[in-house]
């Protein structure tokens, strides 16, 4: 599609305030013309003009040209505006217990390329964002993209019991959020995005469902167990930042030591490290969580009744908050998920005959909509809706006019 150009007066600060009120009505569909934006803003058309030059100029938004089938033969065909998710860039991570997954992004969370890195957060901090800053680096060469146009970096790290089980002795730096936005953000100077995986996991699956579910819940099952939480579009973080630990909710009769220094936690006894042992001290060849999963998955007995067995604890685990929040729905994420008829059907079991009739009939269990790319995705649109709202447009717009 063209689009329509003309000549435009040098912008002024006057002329940027509310532009990003215009791209914010433009880029989620509320409005599309001239006329229609003038009308959502309450302001005068040419004052509107001028925000959609200053928006032309910057790529944010394309223009169409004026359709004469469109017309009413009332005066000229009107074009209609619309976003363009090409005009910047998202970089966003996931960072696991052996290995780290990367990716650049457009301004709509579109993933233009990833990859996924071995690591070990045994190394530390530095050796740790130093791969991942070599993976941003290679990924944006390899596509061509500037870093000016990177908008800002989220990442996704594991619960702060799991990084301090990973905290080498002689490292300097501690696994703490602060110390992974300081490194990168001495790699790259922009916003900078931290968060716990989970609540990038439940961020992203808000953002990929149409129907916009009031309470969402999703769950990590690899490795270890965590849950995010998404109440009405917003991430429920808790007053500690420590909402979603339910992996160290204690299980009734277990007395399995945990590595939070308690005994008896879910993650203990349910999560893809804690079966691989067990089916390991059988004699089963189970390394990880995903061998775990891949057994369950072709048949292997042991491992099936293994995972179910964990699916009825997450279960239990669940069904109090089920009957809390009511959610619409639990996504599941992670290794143990591929498992998908075990693993669910042992939850559902338990949901239903612990919660609530009413909570539990409302309730979908299934799996992560966006797959392995949901926290990538999540984090990527942390940037986004930061780098997109409207007074960070007007800001963005207003440093580029005085470069």
């Amino acid at each position: 599609m063209s689009t329509q150009t003309r000549a435009r007066r040098p912008a002024t600060p006057s002329r940027i305030t509310r532009a990003g009120e215009v791209l914010d009505l433009v880029r989620r569909g509320q409005a599309s013309t001239t006329g229609q934006i003038a009308d959502e803003l309450g302001l005068a058309r040419s004052t509107i003009t001028d925000r959609i030059d200053v928006l032309l100029d910057s790529g944010l938004v394309h223009q169409s040209e004026p359709d004469p089938a469109m017309s009413t033969g009332r005066g000229r065909p009107t074009a209609h505006l619309s976003f363009n998710p090409a005009a910047g860039t998202a970089l966003a991570a996931q960072l696991g217990i052996s290995g780290v997954r990367l990716a650049v992004t457009d301004l709509s969370g579109v993933i233009e390329v990833s990859e996924v890195v071995d690591i070990s957060l045994d190394d530390g901090v530095e050796a740790v964002l130093g791969m991942v800053t070599d993976g941003f680096q290679r990924l944006l060469a390899d596509r061509g993209i500037d870093t000016g146009s990177v908008h800002g970096i989220g990442i996704g790290i594991p619960a702060p019991v799991e990084l301090r089980a990973h905290q080498p002795a002689n490292s300097p730096r501690q696994w703490t959020p602060e110390a992974v936005r300081d490194q990168l953000l001495d790699w790259l100077d922009v916003p900078v995005f931290v968060d716990h995986d989970v609540n990038l996991l439940a961020f992203g699956e808000h953002c990929a469902r149409a129907d916009d579910p009031e309470v969402l819940l999703c769950l990590k099952v690899g490795t270890v167990i965590g849950c995010g939480v998404v109440v009405n579009g917003r991430v429920v973080r808790g007053t500690s930042q420590l909402a979603g630990e339910i992996g160290h909710t204690r299980v009734h009769d277990s007395d399995v030591p945990c590595n939070c220094g308690n005994v008896g936690c879910l993650n203990a006894i349910a999560s893809g490290g804690a079966l691989a042992a067990q089916l390991t001290a059988t004699g089963i060849d189970a390394p990880d969580a995903r061998a775990v999963a891949q057994l369950a998955r072709s048949g292997q007995v042991d491992a099936g009744r293994a995972v179910r067995e964990a699916g009825r604890q997450i279960g239990e685990a669940l069904a109090s908050t089920v009957n809390l929040l009511n959610p619409a729905v639990i996504s599941l994420w992670g290794y143990l998920a591929e498992a998908e008829e075990q693993l669910l059907g042992g939850i559902g079991e338990s949901i239903a005959r612990l919660a609530q009739p009413g909570p539990a009939h409302a309730l979908s269990i299934e799996p992560a909509l966006m797959g392995q790319d949901a926290g990538i995705y999540g984090a990527a649109m942390t940037v986004i809706e930061h780098a997109l709202q409207p007074a960070s447009v007007d800001a963005h717009l207003l440093a580029a006019r005085q470069l």
